[in-house]
């Protein structure tokens, strides 16, 4: 009698869990069916939602419905690959019509691309992207939903941004030479040395402070200034006519160049090129 009642309740526990994973598999099924009314661009969600069902697919007794259920998932997964061809290549050719819009171009290749100043680095089994300035040197946005226009939006209202950065190329050349000089005394070093190019960027952030930040240095008395700002500023300033010989900014050595405190990249130009410095110096002649 005991047994009877021990193998009963083995039944009904199975007729339990069999009627709630059917529940679940139920849910799933018809989520992954909206889901596929736009394949294309759910193709990673419809691959995690697989990935559920077969799971819990893998749990169910054998018997015919089981058999069929594991056949059609083996058959979706070759459609999702599918879809997800063509939602890359989708993306990209959305992506370069954007921009096209701003006579800039794409480069790179899946799941790194890059636009002017800025690299894309695309997380698809995520669904998000991160967006850096230069080679993904400094971050600048994380968790972008990989949707073309969203991304677009991203870039270019923080291009916009920073080149609204206002720039007088000779009080920037004034500033930098007070920066490098008061650095020079704080390192003990002669005029004209080679000095930490971070060392003397803080000096010059310094510097730009308002009265009121030495009067009362709160947060919001303090002027900010990004590593991506200081970068523009320096590739700015590269570019003008007070770039002068007597100013030189030393290439970082391989090593130098994983460590902030030692290197800051600067672009080339817009085309996403740019170089690590290290040091920087201004010879003697060019104090005033």
């Amino acid at each position: 009698m005991a047994n009877i009642m021990s193998t009963m309740k083995e039944i009904i526990e199975g007729f339990k869990g069999l009627i709630k994973n059917s529940g679940k598999i139920t849910k799933l099924l018809n989520g992954y069916a909206q889901l596929k009314e736009k394949s294309a661009e759910n193709a990673y969600i419809m691959e995690k939602r697989l990935a559920e069902i077969s799971k819990i697919t893998s749990n169910l007794p054998d018997f015919d419905l089981k058999n069929s259920l594991i056949n059609w998932l083996n058959q979706e997964k070759t459609e999702i690959e599918k879809a997800k061809e063509e939602f890359r290549f989708l993306l990209g050719e959305q992506i370069k019509a954007l921009f096209q819009q701003d006579n800039k171009t794409i480069k790179g290749q899946y799941p790194i691309l890059r636009v002017g100043f800025y690299t894309l680095v695309l997380n698809f089994e995520f669904g998000e992207a991160s967006l850096y300035f230069g080679p993904e040197i400094e971050k600048i946005k994380s968790k972008i939903p990989i949707k073309p226009m969203t991304i677009y939006q991203t870039i270019k209202k923080f291009d916009e941004g920073l080149k609204k950065t206002k720039f007088d190329p000779k009080e920037f050349y004034l500033d930098l030479q007070n920066a490098y000089k008061k650095q020079a005394i704080l390192s003990n070093k002669p005029y004209g040395e080679k000095i930490l190019l971070i060392n003397v960027l803080d000096e010059y952030v310094i510097l730009k402070q308002p009265p009121q930040f030495f009067i009362d240095p709160k947060k919001q008395h303090y002027r900010e200034f990004s590593r991506i700002n200081l970068a523009y500023l320096l590739y700015l300033f590269k570019k003008s006519e007070f770039n002068q010989k007597s100013i030189h900014f030393y290439v970082a050595t391989f090593d130098a160049t994983t460590d902030k405190k030692q290197a800051l990249w600067i672009p080339d130009n817009e085309e996403g090129e740019g170089t690590y410095y290290g040091y920087m110096a201004i010879e003697k002649e060019s104090r005033e």
